[in-house]
């Protein structure tokens, strides 16, 4: 494997980190909000003892891919750089729209109401949002002329592939924290709410999967053939949908057993193999992506930076994940997977 591939893993992998804690953290804002306009406040009680302490953690992730990008891959940067423009304004918008709503919302009690709805509906919005780029990064909507890079925004805005890769951001994003709430809400002896985070689990799993197949299969004129490219990487495409298999499985027997300690074993598998799925498929996407930033004209090659430069950053940026990783997974031992932690905060906050 050339360094270049290596480098670009490493970015891959970010995205990969960012995207699973990012759809846990925008899906739980969303049913935070949803289930306090409802009503259901053991859900929301849920959902917010895992957002609260964890959001800003989560955008530090976000930090590290254009970091990661511009340190290895600086051509690909100038090129996003000059089409992005409209996309990355509207994502930065509701970025700090919702880091200030969170920051400042809760410093008052007059502003909770507006809190929680700025912070679910962006929760809601962002992972369409962040999705929409990836069919701009398979081709079919960016010209080159004179050497510039011009996006066709009318192309992209009116075709049914960037929209049908939004609603596969959302629906997963609501999919993936239904898993993991539903497992949280247990731990927390909310029994109410894992009842109800499993029953949107259900529905999202099977939406999400069927709308990103259908992502996958409709192809932008001049875009990267993805199909025949995952045909070459299918064993990750079959062990994606067997973990997907597995995870609806215990979703589904977790909802008819009695004992408690096979609820949690089933909770746990729901939401190991959930994971197991996201990663498989996650690869096997940037396996069929492989050797492009910008198809067909950014490539791994012509955009990495001197060989001194990449090496250098490469080694930084490694021995930094090698360093933060213990922090993380002390962060979580803490807040999102210590029992007596999420049913101590389970006893208040309760609104009737």
């Amino acid at each position: 494997m050339s360094m270049t591939n290596v480098g670009a893993a490493l970015v891959w992998l970010f995205i990969l980190v960012y995207g699973v804690l990012g759809a846990i953290d925008f899906g739980s804002s969303f049913w935070r909000w949803h289930f306090n306009r409802k009503g259901n406040w053991s859900a929301e009680l849920v959902a917010r003892n895992y957002v609260s302490p964890t959001w800003e953690l989560i955008n530090a992730f976000l930090v590290l891919i254009p970091v990661t990008l511009l340190g290895l891959f600086p051509g690909a940067v100038f090129a996003y750089g000059t089409i992005l423009a409209v996309p990355a304004t509207l994502l930065l918008t509701l970025l700090a729209l919702r880091g200030a709503y969170w920051q400042f919302g809760y410093a008052s009690s007059k502003r909770r109401n507006q809190t929680i709805l700025v912070v679910g509906l962006t929760g809601l919005i962002l992972p369409g949002v962040f999705s929409s780029l990836l069919p701009l990064s398979q081709g079919g909507f960016v010209d080159v002329v004179r050497g510039t890079f011009r996006p066709e925004l009318v192309h992209f805005f009116l075709s049914p592939v960037v929209y049908l890769y939004m609603v596969f951001g959302s629906v997963l994003a609501l999919f993936v924290s239904s898993v993991f709430l539903s497992r949280y809400a247990y731990s927390s002896n909310e029994f109410r709410a894992f009842a109800t985070y499993r029953r949107q689990a259900l529905w999202s799993g099977p939406v999400s999967l069927a709308v990103g197949v259908s992502a996958i299969v409709v192809r932008t004129p001049g875009s990267l053939d993805l199909i025949g490219r995952l045909m070459v990487v299918w064993p990750l495409l079959v062990a994606s949908m067997v973990a997907f298999a597995v995870a609806y499985g215990a979703l589904v027997l977790a909802g008819r057993t009695q004992q408690t300690t096979k609820h949690m074993a089933l909770l746990n598998v729901a939401l190991v193999f959930t994971l197991a799925q996201l990663i498989t498929a996650h690869f096997a996407y940037g396996l069929a992506h492989r050797g492009y930033w910008l198809y067909p004209y950014i490539d791994f090659r012509n955009s990495a930076s001197n060989p001194v430069m990449f090496h250098q950053t490469l080694v930084v940026l490694l021995v930094g994940t090698v360093l933060l990783t213990p922090g993380f997974l002390w962060f979580r031992r803490l807040f999102i997977t210590n029992v007596d932690y999420a049913a101590r905060k389970s006893t208040g906050g309760h609104r009737h």
